[in-house]
């Protein structure tokens, strides 16, 4: 036996085997409805079992308790099909070709007609549990079984028999392989969308991310220059300063400058091709007046609510406070453009509290073209600095943005 011939021959002991295919398991959901096609087809089962038992009877000659086996038998083999999918087919086709020799010649019949569907039913099932190759090795191996059988029923009209179990037969295969191929096609493409959906928005975090040090790099730039320059003037304040003293602080100077190159140097590697984005100064919340007349002008009505003493906050708070406030009065004129909107801002004991919310909107959201990362940008801002976000839809039909970040008391008042 050539090596060909038998990895054929194992290739088809494999698919054909009667242990092979995946067994039809009901789905995860909900039990009724992940149970129900299984109960349709134990319902399937009994109504051709009762058929095929009588048809056998009266319109074969078929005695009743052969009959009453042979449809039990071969209607069982639909359940089969759910859990042992090749043995479901193998004892369907047996009891087919039962069927065939015990029935009486009435009309020339090859295959009792319940007996028939039963089959063309326990082909479908299998169908879909199995490799598109064996759907053609299951069709050969039907086909054969009628060849066969003429060789014992030269009475029966065989070539008619045969012809119509190949064209029933190959129609069900091929129909159920096309919805099996087409489920595959539209999975794998809702599988491609999910994981473009995920890489989208990871790349977003990312982008928004590279953005948000963009900007904390001129205020950090910003406090190592006053270490180092303190650090270089310091010696020069005291009368002869001790040389400990100022080998301490020559130290200090060093490694706030090399802490500075290095922020340069990360800076660039940010920056990409968007290398004057970081050339002017950052905002504070000492320009949300400016950035109120703005968005006033665009025809929103806002107004601002302070809680606490104002004091004078971090700088990397103070920028984020005020994207936030800019991103969030953003989306408030694309959504709810004729919905007041008011700010408040709560500076508390150890933290930083940040409010922006609109009413309900009597006019409908202008569509964005693409789907936005304001509310990922803002979650990425807080998150960096160790506050919270949270944004949702009001009671009223509003909807607010809450934010706070931490901030302890020890800024003068502004």
């Amino acid at each position: 036996m050539t090596p060909d011939l038998s990895a054929l021959l194992r290739g088809l002991r494999s698919d054909l085997s009667p242990g092979a295919g995946t067994p039809l398991l009901p789905r995860h959901g909900r039990v009724r409805t992940a149970w129900l096609p299984h109960m349709l087809v134990a319902v399937l089962a009994v109504m051709l079992a009762g058929v095929s038992w009588h048809t056998l009877i009266e319109d074969f000659g078929v005695p009743n308790q052969v009959a009453a086996a042979v449809g039990v038998m071969q209607a069982s083999s639909l359940l089969f099909a759910l859990y042992w999918p090749m043995s479901g087919w193998w004892l369907s086709l047996g009891m087919l070709a039962v069927a065939a020799i015990v029935a009486e010649p009435v009309d020339g019949s090859l295959w009792p007609g319940p007996n028939l569907a039963t089959h063309l039913c326990v082909l479908a099932l299998v169908a879909l549990a199995v490799q598109p190759r064996v759907l053609a090795e299951m069709w050969v191996l039907t086909q054969l079984s009628g060849l066969v059988l003429a060789l014992f029923l030269p009475e029966r009209d065989v070539p008619a028999g045969v012809v119509a179990m190949g064209l029933f037969s190959g129609a069900v295969l091929l129909t159920v392989g096309a919805l099996r191929a087409r489920a595959e096609a539209l999975r794998r493409l809702a599988a491609e969308v999910r994981t473009s959906d995920e890489e989208r928005i990871r790349r977003a975090r990312l982008e928004e991310r590279a953005r948000i040090a963009r900007e904390l790099h001129d205020v950090v730039a910003h406090h190592m220059s006053v270490i180092a320059i303190q650090a270089e003037a310091a010696p020069h304040r005291v009368d002869e300063p001790p040389p400990e003293l100022a080998r301490a602080f020559g130290t200090i100077r060093q490694n706030a400058v090399e802490a500075m190159t290095e922020l340069h140097r990360i800076l660039k590697v940010l920056r990409g091709d968007e290398a004057g984005e970081t050339d002017s100064p950052q905002p504070t919340l000492g320009l949300l007046d400016e950035l109120l007349s703005g968005v006033r002008g665009a025809g929103l009505q806002v107004t601002v609510k302070v809680v606490g003493q104002r004091r004078s906050l971090p700088s990397g708070v103070e920028l984020s406070a005020y994207r936030i406030i800019q991103e969030s009065l953003s989306n408030v004129l694309r959504h709810a453009p004729d919905a007041p909107a008011e700010v408040v801002l709560d500076y508390k004991r150890e933290c930083f509290d940040l409010r922006v919310r609109n009413g309900p909107s009597s006019v409908p959201p202008t569509p964005a073209e693409r789907p936005g990362h304001g509310l990922l940008g803002m979650r990425e801002r807080a998150g960096m600095l160790g506050g919270e976000f949270t944004a949702g839809t009001e009671p009223d039909g509003g909807y607010a943005v809450r934010v706070s970040l931490p901030a302890p008391s020890g800024g003068h008042p502004a």
